[in-house]
């Protein structure tokens, strides 16, 4: 194993000395990205709610046409700017999601990691169902604002630039919302020795929320959008919601990440044991408000993928407490036995199977 890993970072250092670190995370991207529609068979068709985006892309603003998405602009603007529209939507979301593994790789080498170690963390996204389902289900915009989500928490340090992509990832899906909490006590957390004040943080993420509520209210004034707060928050809504949601709940959660969560669960031990309270707080935070999303929607291992910064950050915690190289090589060991667990998408309507694209293909 040990031989192996040295392999892999003597392969990209010299990929990034002669590439340069931005060409060799979108290479590190491409290769994991295809190594997932391997794992999974993937669609190039929009379905479901894929469909509702794609034609929203043809033109975002003809309030003409009734769209129940029509408050979750970005990506559909995006589409419809760069001629992406319609049967062609699905590669925004594809290209983010690509985007998204690359910059995981990119963001922890900057945090000087070791090359095969920042795999592992883009692994941690790319080998869940924050991908996996985006290639399953063509034309959802999940990794669109899981990208932006990323970079938020990335940026933290810059909080002028972390609220501009919160701010993006709310016109990407108003979800995001639900990582608010975690983001303000991450940016407190990590900025502390700078002597601002936990006020600040919320005032600057709170002038990131304007430009969604300013929009919100704009379509409003032009037509009626179906996923409405009244649409969510109704009686009707929230009883269908938590009647599958406690019932499939334990599954949807752990087929969200499967293993993975080993990497929260451990870390929100060892910091309460060592008192480290502030980071306890931010690793729950994000999983139970990630989980509070299911009292109002019902799609329940696609919601709790918004979940994702607490597996990143807890692996980031839990390399300072092990020795790097028995850290690798757990992370390695463990995504590896990762891979032989099916992985399934649990819903309001049950179990849905995740099958490799070899063997959809050979029962077909």
């Amino acid at each position: 194993m040990n031989k192996i890993i040295r392999h892999i970072n003597l392969f990209c250092e010299k990929q990034e000395k002669t590439k340069g670190l931005i060409a060799t995370s979108l290479l590190i991207g491409l290769i994991l990205l295809a190594f997932d529609m391997i794992y999974t068979t993937p669609r190039f068709e929009a379905a479901y709610h894929g469909l509702q985006y794609s034609l929203l892309s043809n033109n975002p603003f003809d309030f003409s046409t009734p769209n129940p998405l029509r408050y979750r602009i970005l990506p559909t603007f995006i589409g419809y700017i760069s001629f992406l529209r319609g049967d062609l939507f699905f590669i925004i979301p594809l290209i983010f999601a690509f985007l998204f593994i690359s910059s995981v790789y990119w963001v922890y080498r900057k945090k000087e990691f070791s090359p095969i170690d920042s795999i592992l963390f883009a692994g941690l996204i790319a080998f869940s169902c924050t991908i996996f389902i985006q290639l399953v289900a063509a034309g959802y915009t999940d990794a669109v604002f899981y990208f932006f989500i990323f970079l938020s928490f990335s940026f933290v340090r810059k909080i002028y630039l972390s609220a501009l992509f919160f701010s993006l990832a709310l016109l990407t899906h108003e979800s995001s919302l639900f990582m608010l909490p975690a983001l303000i006590l991450y940016a407190y957390y990590t900025n502390t020795k700078s002597g601002a004040k936990l006020t600040t943080y919320f005032f600057v993420y709170f002038i990131a929320i304007l430009p969604l509520l300013f929009y919100r209210l704009w379509v409003s004034a032009h037509t009626s959008v179906e996923y409405d707060l009244n649409y969510y928050f109704s009686e009707k809504n929230i009883d269908f919601a938590v009647s599958k949601m406690l019932q499939l709940l334990p599954a949807g959660l752990f087929f969200a990440f499967k293993l993975f969560w080993f990497f929260p669960v451990y870390v929100l031990y060892k910091t309460w044991k060592n008192k480290e309270y502030s980071f306890f707080m931010i690793i729950a935070s994000i999983i139970v408000f990630d989980i509070l999303q299911l009292l109002i929607a019902f799609d329940i291992t696609r919601m709790l993928c918004l979940g994702f910064p607490a597996i990143l950050l807890s692996a980031e915690k839990l390399k300072t407490y092990w020795e790097p190289q028995k850290f690798t090589r757990f992370v390695l060991v463990l995504t590896l036995i990762n891979f032989f667990i099916i992985q399934y998408i649990v819903n309001a309507s049950g179990f849905d199977p995740l099958f490799p694209l070899p063997y959809t293909y050979f029962v077909k």
